[in-house]
């Protein structure tokens, strides 16, 4: 299988994401391609760094489905941080797939440490040796980063350890309507249990 490694932009790119979604006026029409955000609301000094986030909170967020951006503003920053995450999880399936086999394995066992190295060695089991050939050791190590500082920045991973992320009843109702139970044990939830 083919994976899409390109998320080295940024992490889970919280405050960014704040300020994006803030400017979209219309939800539906943003989806459909008929609204764009400019990338000046983004604050970073480089325009090339505004324009490669604002790339990247495209990529994400056109995954999600409408009421998720709609509720957005509303939720308390964890829901949001959670939304975020879906959307890298949607966008980004070796990131899925290292949540569920890896994360959520290592949480179930007790395990509760996680390493750049523990993703090394999953795109090591993922990639052909042709595909891992292909990415340089610097770029090896910045995926790891980046990975594990995602599940940082959700709250999945914090103090040096796997930790329950704890989300309001409504979002994991929303995340039930709109068919992503699949989700909740990506983010080590304890309404795992409500989906199986």
């Amino acid at each position: 299988m083919k994976y899409n490694l390109a998320f080295t932009a940024g992490a889970l790119l919280y405050n960014e994401s704040l300020h994006f979604i803030r400017a979209i006026d219309h939800t539906e029409d943003y989806l459909k391609n008929e609204f764009s955000v400019q990338s000046d609301v983004l604050v970073t000094n480089a325009e090339s760094s505004r324009k490669r986030i604002k790339s990247e909170l495209d990529k994400r967020l056109k995954n999600l489905d409408v009421d998720y951006l709609n509720k957005f503003s509303l939720l308390i920053e964890q829901d949001q941080k959670v939304i975020l995450f879906l959307a890298i999880c949607k966008t980004y399936s070796i990131i899925t797939e290292f949540a569920l086999e890896v994360v959520f394995n290592k949480w179930k066992n007790f395990d509760n440490e996680l390493s750049t190295y523990d993703f090394k060695y999953f795109l090591s089991s993922k990639l052909s040796e042709e595909q891992l050939n292909s990415i340089s050791e610097h770029s090896l190590y910045k995926l790891s980063q980046v990975a594990v500082k995602m599940f940082k920045d959700v709250g999945v991973f914090k103090e040096d350890k796997l930790s329950t992320v704890h989300i309001s009843d409504e979002l994991v109702e929303l995340l039930k309507t709109k068919g992503d139970a699949w989700f909740l044990p990506c983010i080590l939830n304890p309404n795992v249990e409500d989906t199986e």
